[in-house]
């Protein structure tokens, strides 16, 4: 009990702490941006007006990849909440029978849903944690919800690894922000590497003894059910039907009937079998975009219905739209005034070629809880983590996947990407980041020995 007790306050003291020092996410990039020009101040010839300009030239170089972000977050939380998914979710939350198996389920099927995509799992894995809850209680299954929705959001920190890996997706891309600096790097060499996959492995096996075994709670008198914390959580809507409309005119015809979709959706199709089958490339982040848009035009059918789910996705994009071009701006700052070379060389000080991919990866941890994105953070830290890395002989696939463990570990103990997750689940982060905090020091010991001892091939 004693335990307990400790555990409950280090987590209101490390809640408290973020919640006083820590602003909100836009206020964080005007700050660094502040920082970053006094950076560039102190450490290189450049007058205050000359950073200036090298942020303004920076401002608007990732609009491109701003739009390919935000339709990650749209697609992807559209896509969980079509019907069939919604069917399916319900349908997997069914099959445990015991504590231990529903923590089981709910850490595979969110690890799941992360991998496919992050915007569509911090939807999914809510869903599939107040699925859970609602079903297990209804079976007489005794399980804390607080703990529950901890086992679900922990397998957050593998999203960067998986499909919608921002970082590798957008170095796989031909006109990347830095092609001439590194090239364009195939998703083979990053996520699908072994290195990465072996990493990613035994994370996800880690979280599933924790939260299946290690930390599971036992005194059931100190649980909380679902509907204990609050009744209205534990109502489980069936999929909405299709609203039957009065069709009165041909463009109402055209709106609320699947037909226009179905015809644009053969088209998508038809593209995919051209880029993967005939062209025979790879994954990027503008053909996952495509992609996850095919899923969410054929399973919604009717213009109106898609258009609805995209509506109301969108408002889970603002923060892509406005802070990107600030982190941009701070690119630019960097890379302009020659910032970059002075921290890439003060990275080469203390790193060795064996060490770097791990002190690439608590930097990058360390950047996160300031920075929680991880495509505008790669944005800031690419320019002086890959010329490090060259420079000790790390291959610059290497480097990404360290950039992409590092940048996940922190999401952990830092609330801004669990946002949504949270919004769905009726919880607040302070009510389960204690859980997550345990995986976060565990997980950190795995990347940091992965990093360093598990071989890279090129």
């Amino acid at each position: 009990m004693s335990m307990s007790t400790q555990k409950k306050q280090f987590t209101d003291y490390f809640t408290d702490f973020a919640q006083k020092w820590v602003p909100d996410s836009y206020v964080i990039a005007l700050i660094l941006t502040i920082v970053a020009f006094i950076l560039a101040l102190i450490f290189t010839p450049a007058s205050p007006f000359e950073t200036v300009i090298a942020w303004g030239k920076g401002f608007w170089t990732l609009l491109a990849f701003s739009m390919q972000m935000s339709l990650i977050v749209i697609t992807g939380y559209a896509l969980a909440t079509t019907p069939i998914c919604t069917r399916l979710i319900s349908s997997a939350c069914s099959k445990p029978n015991s504590p231990t198996g529903v923590y089981v389920y709910c850490v595979i099927l969110s690890t799941i849903g992360y991998y496919l995509n992050w915007g569509f799992g911090l939807v999914f894995a809510a869903l599939i944690c107040k699925n859970l809850a609602v079903q297990a209680e209804r079976k007489g299954i005794a399980i804390d919800y607080r703990y529950l929705c901890g086992a679900g959001w922990t397998p957050f920190f593998i999203w960067h690894m998986g499909l919608s890996g921002s970082a590798p997706l957008l170095v796989a891309t031909a006109d990347h922000f830095m092609v001439k600096e590194m090239g364009v790097i195939p998703i083979s060499m990053t996520i699908f590497h072994p290195y990465n996959l072996i990493l990613t492995a035994a994370s996800i096996i880690a979280i599933l003894v924790l939260f299946g075994f290690v930390l599971q709670p036992k005194n059931k008198e100190k649980m909380v059910s679902i509907s204990q914390w609050n009744p209205a959580l534990a109502q489980i809507d069936p999929p909405a039907a299709d609203t039957k409309v009065e069709i009165k005119t041909p463009s109402e015809w055209v709106t609320y009937k699947p037909w226009c979709s179905y015809i644009i959706g053969l088209m998508f199709l038809a593209y995919l079998f051209y880029h993967f089958f005939i062209l025979g490339q790879s994954l990027d982040i503008n053909v996952l975009n495509f992609l996850f848009l095919t899923l969410i035009i054929w399973l919604y059918g009717s213009p109106a219905a898609m258009l609805k789910a995209v509506k109301a996705s969108t408002p889970a994009a603002w923060g892509v739209i406005l802070q990107f071009p600030f982190y941009a701006g701070i690119f630019g700052i960097m890379k302009f005034t020659g910032l970059v070379d002075t921290i890439a060389a003060w990275v080469i000080s203390f790193s060795t070629t064996t060490t770097f991919p791990a002190i690439a990866a608590i930097l990058s941890s360390i950047i996160s809880y300031f920075i929680p994105s991880g495509g505008s953070k790669w944005v800031i830290e690419a320019p002086f983590l890959i010329p490090a890395g060259k420079a000790l002989g790390v291959p610059d696939a290497q480097t990404v996947i360290a950039y992409m463990f590092g940048g996940d570990l922190t999401a952990l103990v830092q609330p801004f990407f669990a946002v949504p997750f949270m919004a769905v689940c009726g919880l607040e982060f302070k009510d389960f980041v204690g859980y997550s905090f345990v995986a976060f020091i565990v997980l950190a010991l795995i990347m940091i020995f992965g990093l360093t001892f598990i071989p890279f091939a090129v």
